[in-house]
């Protein structure tokens, strides 16, 4: 695996498909537009994405939150992706699941990059600070949204939620380890990281196996190759993307059919909360709190505090079925550390590890 310094800010060949991607200095006119917030920061683009558009992901929202983490380990899941579509024993497990190129890290004191282009931000964001530029994932078609307008907003939302010019940024979360409690449709409906539960994709025909297996193969191949414990990353379903030319870093990836979203990927985002994983049992335990940690995309295994139902548990044991072969592919018959990916899922089928330390903090009190 590549080490650190082989991430910095890349070389100057990076310039003219910064070009093509509306984010060159000379593309003075197109001012950005805020598609996304979390904890670490904001997610910027141009109006009316075209082929190849790229994002700005600023570090401004928490200081204890890192874009260069992001960056680092991003680049380092590529480098492992990369590795493992040179050998025909590997190739396959990094078919599933797209990833989006990654650009560029870029400082707050770099005055140059920021002379020519602070001005096409707000106001209010005018103020330099730590960036990553990365491929942007597509949002969805205006058919895929209005169908999940007509299916899961209330009918006096609806004709707001369609015009709405937030909602054209439209990607959704694959929840695959939740089920919706309430089934009354929402009045206030946003678009923008719509949170999809299984029971919802259900609803909709979609195929929760294949995201299942597809989120058990990258899981192996971010603890395993990359030796990372993929805390809060992010699965959404999203268009896939529109040309190869300038994402010769990601994986390809098969496409999905679906008559209410059309043509769509799943693909993975957001690793600033990511840190590396020793290769022992403290790096299984560590997994296993990044497991639970992270938002309900993976499917959950019934334990004995939340029994789940007979389909959420067969969901399960497909997950883990390829989450153990993909392991095995990846480490090797004659490994030595072969035995972590199943100590790993013990681990996870005993329950969430929160949870248990609460518990027996209770007992011992």
């Amino acid at each position: 695996m590549d080490n650190d310094t082989n991430y910095a800010i890349p070389s100057q060949d990076i310039a003219p498909k910064m070009a093509s991607l509306g984010l060159h200095s000379s593309n003075k006119l197109q001012p950005f537009h805020c598609i996304g917030s979390g904890n670490c920061g904001s997610v910027w683009s141009i109006e009316n994405p075209g082929i190849n558009t790229s994002v700005i992901k600023r570090e401004d929202m928490n200081e204890a939150r890192s874009v260069y983490n992001d960056f680092i380990m991003h680049r380092k899941i590529l480098s492992a992706i990369q590795e493992l579509r040179l050998s025909p024993e590997t190739v396959s497990l990094t078919s599933r699941v797209s990833m989006p190129a990654c650009h560029q890290y870029v400082r707050a004191d770099e005055s140059t990059w920021w002379s020519t282009r602070l001005g096409r931000f707000p106001k209010e964001c005018q103020a330099p600070c730590n960036v990553i530029v990365t491929e942007r994932i597509p949002p969805f078609s205006q058919t895929a949204r209005e169908c999940l307008i007509n299916r899961f907003c209330a009918p006096g939302g609806r004709e707001t939620a369609k015009t709405s010019a937030s909602n054209r940024d439209c990607i959704v979360r694959a929840y695959l380890g939740r089920r919706k409690l309430n089934d009354r449709p929402k009045r206030f409906f946003k678009l923008p990281n719509f949170p999809m539960n299984i029971d919802q994709m259900k609803q909709l025909d979609l195929d929760v196996e294949h995201y299942a297996t597809a989120m058990a193969e990258m899981l192996a191949i971010m603890h395993w190759k990359a030796q990372m414990d993929a805390n809060d990353v992010e699965f959404v379903l999203a268009p896939p993307r529109l040309t190869h030319e300038v994402s010769t870093q990601a994986s390809p990836s098969s496409t999905i059919k679906s008559i209410h979203l059309g043509d769509h990927n799943l693909w993975i985002l957001d690793f600033d909360c990511c840190g590396d994983m020793t290769m022992d049992t403290n790096g299984v335990d560590q997994a296993w709190r990044a497991f639970y940690k992270n938002d309900p995309y993976y499917p959950r295994p019934s334990t004995a505090n939340r029994v789940k139902s007979v389909e959420d548990q067969q969901l399960w044991d497909i997950f883990k079925a390829r989450f153990l072969e993909a392991s095995e592919i990846i480490l090797g018959p004659e490994s030595n550390i072969g035995h972590l990916p199943g100590l790993l899922i013990s681990k996870i089928e005993s329950g969430n590890p929160h949870i248990i330390q609460k518990l027996n903090a209770g007992t011992t009190d």
